[in-house]
């Protein structure tokens, strides 16, 4: 039995949509479940588990063979992933799948990267058989409140001419599916990215071309986006630490394109163009004009 984390996130949603499709049995996890039941999950799914209360997480394990570990960025992370992988051990889960960062480590330079690396290292010490995924930049930020285009489709960020390997989260879900079922994934670690490597301009480009409007990339300073996402209403902590990333990219320390996806997967992952595509409404465009 498979048990997933984050079932309601951007990756989780895909997972657990794979995980259907394929008939495979499998539960999500939630602090509430009454407030988590939704159409494409039914009640019978879900488990009830806290990341902070390890005591919860123990009885949601119970007779989980495969975790998919995913936690959102907050200060504590790493503390509440680190309760997962022991409550995992001490129920007995054999296998643990990670979403983690670029280039995470205990010394790495942004506080997500030191984070996760000390989640990751806390799971490479449990003794059970885990995989560490690293997702690039997630297609579904481009329409997303603080890397994305606004309601204008206009892009207000300091990135330069930084390259994004932007990933579709069905391509990051379907190399979990895969890692959580198949063998041969046990102590690795995947970068995974989409096929190219592109600036916000040139993905500005591709998007209009896909949806036959206008979207457009401004470049500004940080202190400026700073003021930009605390106006919009984001936690400080998280708008530091996405200044931190956006730094990260802009002096390219980040990463190139990898084939993990098609090695892991099967699949080759998705280009924006098809992604723009298949998601016009996403992006405030019904149809193609023209």
């Amino acid at each position: 039995m498979i048990l997933v984390t984050g079932a309601r996130g951007t990756v989780g949603r895909e997972l657990t949509a794979l995980l259907q499709a394929r008939g495979q049995p499998f539960r999500a996890l939630a602090r509430n479940p009454e407030k988590a039941k939704s159409a494409t999950l039914p009640g019978g799914v879900w488990r009830q588990g806290d990341f902070v209360a390890p005591d919860t997480l123990r009885a949601a394990f119970d007779g989980i063979e495969c975790l998919f570990l995913l936690c959102g960025a907050q200060p504590d992370m790493d503390i509440l992933e680190i309760n997962a992988v022991e409550a995992a051990k001490q129920a007995g889960v054999g296998r643990i799948v990670k979403i983690s960062v670029p280039n995470a480590s205990e010394t790495g330079i942004a506080a997500l990267q030191r984070l996760h690396g000390r989640s990751e290292a806390a799971l490479g010490a449990s003794g059970i058989a885990w995989t560490v995924l690293r997702p690039n930049g997630f297609m579904q930020n481009l329409y997303g409140p603080t890397q994305g285009f606004d309601a204008r489709r206009i892009c207000r960020l300091p990135l330069g001419e930084a390259k994004y390997c932007f990933i579709d989260a069905q391509d990051i879900a379907a190399t979990a599916l895969a890692a959580l079922t198949e063998d041969g994934h046990a102590g690795k670690v995947y970068d995974l990215t989409g096929p190219e490597a592109l600036s916000y301009a040139e993905a500005a480009r591709i998007v209009s071309k896909a949806t036959g409007e206008t979207f457009t990339f401004v470049d500004i300073p940080p202190r400026e986006c700073r003021a930009d996402l605390l106006a919009a209403g984001i936690d400080a902590w998280f708008v530091d630490e996405i200044l931190e990333w956006f730094a990260l990219f802009r002096h390219g320390r980040v990463g190139g394109v990898s084939d993990a996806v098609e090695t892991v997967s099967g699949r080759a992952p998705r280009a924006l163009s098809d992604f723009a595509q298949g998601n016009l409404a996403n992006f405030g465009a019904p149809g193609r004009h023209g």
